[in-house]
């Protein structure tokens, strides 16, 4: 297989929950930022804006309403336990509908995993706090978020990003591509015609 910056780096990151407790220095904040800023979006609405929170009691608010995301596993629903694992800091993801009403969503993730990549490309850790609720109901860890941050409520919070340096190396595994890959068709064999 080819190999190159790029891909070694989508290899190696992983989801790292807890954090070792020392600031993250600012020219690798606005690295992730940036990279945040060069994701792909639809006509190039680029329809997010990002939130770094630092300040230790929005931090604290942010994890526990982090922790309160439901968790659907296997027909059961636990909530994480995850919080923002004590990171120094972290970036909230957020999007306005009005500049893409039917990509807004696919142009938020893509800014999360740039960031996300960018982060381990410069030796930090990030993990996916997917916050964004379909309906966006008032009770939500989105909707709580919106208000604790004071987001505009046209605007949909689509993850929360905590980083810093990480506490421990992840070795997670992923399927095999074969078990993954369909030619042509659904359930279609690579070489079958």
């Amino acid at each position: 297989m080819p190999e190159n910056e790029v891909l070694k780096a989508i290899r190696e990151r992983r989801s790292i929950l807890r954090f070792e407790q020392k600031p993250v220095p600012e020219e690798q904040v606005q690295a992730i930022l940036e990279a945040g800023r060069w994701a792909p979006s639809f006509a190039n609405s680029q329809p997010w804006e990002f939130i770094v929170v630092r300040e230790e009691g929005l931090l604290a608010e942010l994890n526990s309403l982090v922790q309160r995301i439901a968790i659907a596993k296997r027909g059961k629903v636990a909530i994480s336990k995850a919080g923002l694992g004590e990171a120094p800091l972290a970036i909230v993801i957020v999007v306005d509908p009005w500049k893409d009403p039917q990509h807004y969503v696919e142009a938020g993730t893509a800014a999360a995993q740039n960031m996300a990549l960018a982060a381990h490309s410069l030796g930090l850790a990030s993990y996916w706090a997917g916050v964004y609720s379909p309906r966006g109901g008032r009770g939500t860890p989105e909707a709580r978020i919106k208000k604790l941050l004071g987001i505009p409520e046209e605007h949909r919070v689509i993850a929360v990003l905590p980083v810093g340096f990480p506490a421990y190396k992840d070795q997670s595994e992923r399927k095999e591509l074969a078990e993954l890959v369909h030619y042509d068709r659904y359930g279609g064999k690579e070489g079958q015609r």
